[in-house]
């Protein structure tokens, strides 16, 4: 009898079953490794913000050597006709030259008003130590400019900032007018508008520069800048994407925040509108420390030191800060009763001189 004889093969392949089970298999081991990458990029992302703000309290710090003062938070600057006007350069363009920016601060003409022709290329220059890496979309986000921008209707180019300085808890604007000189004396931050030289006939309060001799809490107890996320700040309803956080300026919702609110408060534009504003300049967003980290933000203090401080820090009720809705007297507080809300650990880090007591695991 002849058989046919059918050779076995040496390997067979793959099972329906056994392919899916693989795949599956890879389809988990996938989903458990993403939140590991994602998180090692976040984690090299918060450590150059980290580094961003090391770089900004030692440029501050090597101001104050030569200045004998932090820089002006704002101040009035000159229009093309040379009368005043209340909004001019802010902190970070002042201290350019001592961040390794001296070509920006060379370019700037700090007799004329910054925001006009003459001054318009300044604004435009990018300042890599201004973004924070997890900023959504702000590394080398610029506006090119529109007619009728500037005070002598030039386009003004403009880039942005993930950082902001601090300007205390209640914030008193010495340039707007009617805004007593006793309220601008309250401010607690190492920052304010600075004011302008006397003028016979008008009255406009005088704001100061504040040096270390004056933060009298000590410096590792007092912020000096704080992160203000533009991402965040953009999405306002009403705003667009190349209003807030511009570099050149110190106005609060620019390149200031104050401290009523503690850090990400907000967590929708929704919620920020659904208030009224307490905020003299810009909004509820654009006035509050932000940030795109998981959890809190990044803060560079007095002393030198960068810390994250969470959003769950102890902080007042800033729901009982009531703002009366005049914008020459902004936010003159009063807590049900007649008084300010006691101060939180988050509100007593912005003063200067408060004289609390803050322990070193409160934040």
């Amino acid at each position: 009898m002849i058989r046919s004889r059918i050779g076995k093969s040496g390997s067979r392949g793959f099972t329906l079953i056994e392919l899916l089970v693989v795949i599956a298999i890879i389809a988990v081991l996938i989903a458990l490794l993403l939140p590991a990458v994602q998180a090692a990029r976040e984690a090299a992302r918060r450590a150059q913000c980290i580094n961003n703000l090391k770089q900004m309290g030692l440029a501050m710090q090597n101001y104050h050597d030569v200045n004998g003062s932090f820089p002006m938070g704002d101040n009035f600057g000159l229009r093309p006709n040379g009368s005043w006007v209340r909004q001019h350069a802010g902190p970070f363009l002042a201290m350019t030259q001592f961040y390794e920016q001296g070509n920006i601060y060379n370019s700037f003409n700090f007799n004329v008003f910054i925001y006009i022709a003459e001054n318009s290329t300044v604004n435009g220059f990018g300042v890599n130590m201004l973004w924070c890496p997890s900023d959504g979309d702000i590394v080398g986000k610029r506006y090119q400019g529109s007619p009728g921008d500037g005070w002598d209707d030039s386009p003004i180019p403009m880039t942005f900032t993930s950082y902001c300085v601090n300007y205390g808890v209640l914030y008193y604007h010495a340039g707007r007018g009617g805004v007593p000189q006793n309220l601008v004396d309250q401010n607690t931050g190492p920052f304010m508008h600075i004011g302008r030289p006397p003028v016979p006939g008008r009255s406009e309060p005088a704001g100061r520069v504040v040096g270390i001799a004056q933060i009298t809490d000590g410096t590792s107890n007092t912020i000096l800048v704080g992160e203000k996320s533009y991402t965040k700040a953009a999405q306002m309803p009403g705003v667009n994407w190349w209003d807030p956080n511009w570099w050149t300026t110190g106005l609060l919702g620019d390149g200031a925040y104050a401290a009523i609110f503690p850090p990400n408060y907000f967590k929708t534009p929704a919620a920020a509108a659904a208030l009224p504003r307490y905020f003299p300049e810009g909004n509820n967003f654009t006035g509050t420390a932000s940030s795109q980290h998981p959890g809190g933000a990044n803060f560079a203090f007095a002393d030198g030191s960068v810390r994250f401080i969470k959003d769950t820090v102890n902080s007042w009720n800033p729901l009982q800060v009531q703002y009366p809705g005049n914008r020459n007297s902004p936010y003159i507080g009063l807590a049900p009763g007649g008084g300010l809300p006691q101060q939180g650990v988050y509100q007593s880090l912005h003063t200067r001189a408060g004289g609390e007591v803050i322990s070193a695991d409160a934040f």
